[in-house]
């Protein structure tokens, strides 16, 4: 099968990188299963308290692998290759929402479909000047696949979702962040620098409160707002109960900076 993935871990921040890049780094049955493998792998790793995602070559990801589609409408087993596909690939969105660490797309190149909306299923995307991201799908006859219609209709207007996705037009990094969907754009020569930059943050902030912030977030986009604030008020109360409290309490006071840990 080979390897699609490449795993670096420096200090506390792991680098999941894929590095397929004479395909453009796609999306299918191996390389989503490696990924998921080392998502499940670093989950209760205390060492790691950030994971950066991010592609080689002139890709981030170029999500679904066209060979394989046009193989599968010659062998009459389009359905069965689609659903062998997803799987896994749905496993990583859903999981990319709710996982307890931050996690940071580095977008060098070209996101595509399923590509792009991991990069959107990630908590920050910073984009290197020469990012390129495309809703692919309706090209392809395709709805917009890997969480694309919870995404989109949930982080854009309506009108912005539909153009995005009927049209599948290509977008750069700083249309992007004009749409609130990229947190930083950065020089390509400089885009592993700018993410350490943000990755080190993340890793020194208090982690436990990151996780149930997103837990929070993600509760809030289905539940009712009474139920929600109970919720909420809840976990506030457990939050108050770790060391990551007491430490920032106590750095406010003596006017140092927190040194969490995540606990």
């Amino acid at each position: 099968m080979g390897n699609k993935i490449e795993l670096d871990i420096k200090e506390n921040i792991a680098t999941l990188k894929f590095i397929d890049p004479e395909n453009l780094n796609p999306l299918n049955k191996e390389s989503a299963k490696q990924l998921l493998e080392e998502l499940e792998s670093l989950r209760e790793r205390t060492d790691v308290r950030c994971i950066i995602i991010t592609g080689s070559g002139r890709a981030f990801s170029a999500g679904g692998d066209i060979k394989l589609f046009k193989s599968s409408i010659e062998n009459g087993t389009t359905g069965k290759v689609m659903d062998d596909l997803t799987k896994d690939l749905y496993k990583i969105a859903l999981i990319l929402r709710l996982y307890p660490k931050p996690i940071i797309a580095a977008v060098n190149g070209w996101a595509v479909g399923a590509g792009m909306n991991l990069a959107l299923s990630c908590d920050f995307i910073i984009a290197s000047e020469r990012a390129r991201f495309r809703q692919s799908f309706a090209k392809l006859g395709l709805i917009p696949g890997f969480a694309g219609t919870i995404l989109l209709s949930r982080q854009l207007t309506w009108q912005q979702a539909t153009e995005m996705s009927f049209f599948g037009d290509t977008y750069s990094a700083e249309e992007l962040a004009k749409l609130g969907l990229v947190n930083e754009i950065a020089p390509p020569e400089q885009l592993d620098e700018v993410t350490l930059q943000w990755a080190e943050r993340l890793a020194n902030g208090p982690t436990l409160a990151y996780a149930r912030t997103k837990k929070l977030f993600f509760d809030a986009l289905s539940t009712p707002l009474e139920e929600h604030l109970e919720h909420e008020r809840q976990m506030q109360i457990k939050s108050a109960e770790t060391e990551d409290y007491k430490r920032g309490v106590f750095a406010l006071i003596d006017k140092k900076e927190p040194e969490f840990i995540g606990k």
